[in-house]
Parts: structure tokens; C-alpha cells; sequence
């Protein structure tokens, strides 16, 4: 949440209230409240098939969508019934419309959680986790879609969970992303917020 208010061009009328007397404000970021931000939370995605778990992922995509659309009542985003079914389809439908909504503008993708329900997979159902991130499964279908967007109008994406292992398994559809677990600054972070320690991955 305070990726996105910092970047998100929604929260720019609040920046002076949300972050003035903190650090980061006295630096005077060029970047800050400059991107669309869209954020994903994969913590509550379940299921003990693949159609359960992309109806999950798929639960977990539009409530993502919908908080963009809550902040941005103006974008149209209208996708067909098949789109819905399909995690790729679906958040290619989402780039393309924004690529019509936006005036210039580049989209900030933040994922939470992202390897949370294919960790339990690999501790139950080891076949199952194979079956979504090998080649076409749906997982590794949408973070290729994620790749994919990189090339028009995704700017950076932001991923954040417990480990390596899923990112891994998805390399050759999503070879894009940095690890950045180790580097100093981020682990100053996490341990300043007292969060648990994970793993960080961005696309620069």
C-alpha cells in the first residue's frame, strides 16, 4: 500500500500529507505519484486442481482490476465472458485497454504473495505445481503476459514473497526480473517495517 501511494498518480494531491517528514519526502523524488499502479494480492489464491486454482487466480485478477478502476472511474474495461476464464487473456484485455486510457502515462504492476499458493502446492501436489508453471500452464502463461507487457506499456513491476523456487520454475516465460532480495537497501526496509524476510524481484 505504500508502494502505491507513493507511486500511483491517484494518491499525487495527498503526497505532502502521506509522506511529508519521512525520508524519502525530503529527497523529492521525481518519480513519485508519476505511474498507474495496479497491485495484485496472491495470498488467498487456493485449489486443489488447476480449474479451482485458476478460478482463484482469476478471483484474485479482478480484484486487482477492480481497486485500479475504483481510482480511475474513467477507465473502460469491458472484457468478454471468455477473457474472464483465463488469466492471460484477461490481463491482456487490462494492458489493452490501457494502452487507449493512457495519455503517456506507464503502468507500475505490484504483485504481493506471488508464490504463496504454489509454495503449498509443492509440499501436497508436486505434479499440480508442475502443471501450472511448465509450458502452458496458466501460470507461466501470465507472468509471460506480464513479460509481454513490458515491451508497450508496463514500466516496472514489483514482486514481492517467500522464495526463489516458483520464479525459477516460470524463468524461460519470465527471464525479465532482477532478484534483489540481497541488496542492502531493501533489507533496511523490510527490517525497518518488521516484516518477514523474502524474497524482492523487479523488472528495471
Amino acid at each position: 500500500m505504500m508502494l502505491k501511494c507513493f507511486y500511483d498518480i491517484s494518491y499525487r494531491d495527498r503526497y505532502d500529507e502521506l509522506f511529508s517528514g519521512t525520508h524519502i519526502y525530503s529527497l523529492n523524488l521525481p518519480a513519485h505519484n508519476t505511474y498507474h499502479v495496479i497491485d495484485f494480492d496472491f495470498s488467498k489464491i487456493s485449489g486443489n486442481d488447476t480449474c479451482s486454482l485458476v478460478n482463484s487466480f482469476v478471483v484474485a485478477l479482478n480484484r486487482g482490476i477492480g481497486n485500479f478502476r475504483k481510482r480511475y472511474p474513467d477507465f473502460v474495461f469491458s472484457p468478454r465472458e471468455k477473457e474472464q476464464n483465463n488469466p492471460a487473456d484477461l490481463f491482456t484485455t487490462f494492458l489493452t485497454a490501457y494502452e487507449q486510457y493512457s495519455s503517456g502515462e506507464k503502468l507500475y504492476v505490484m504483485i504481493d504473495e506471488y508464490d504463496n499458493f504454489a509454495n503449498n502446492l509443492l509440499s501436497r501436489d508436486i505434479q499440480l505445481f508442475k502443471t501450472i508453471t511448465s509450458a502452458g500452464g496458466f501460470l507461466k502463461d501470465f507472468y509471460a503476459t506480464v513479460k509481454d507487457g513490458t515491451k508497450d506499456c508496463i514500466a516496472k513491476t514489483f514482486i514481492t514473497g517467500v522464495s526463489s523456487v516458483s520464479l525459477d520454475s516460470l524463468t524461460t516465460g519470465f527471464n525479465i526480473s532482477q532478484n534483489i532480495t540481497s541488496e542492502k537497501d531493501f533489507n533496511d526496509y523490510a527490517a525497518l517495517l518488521k516484516v518477514n524476510s523474502g524474497f524482492w524481484f523487479q523488472i528495471l
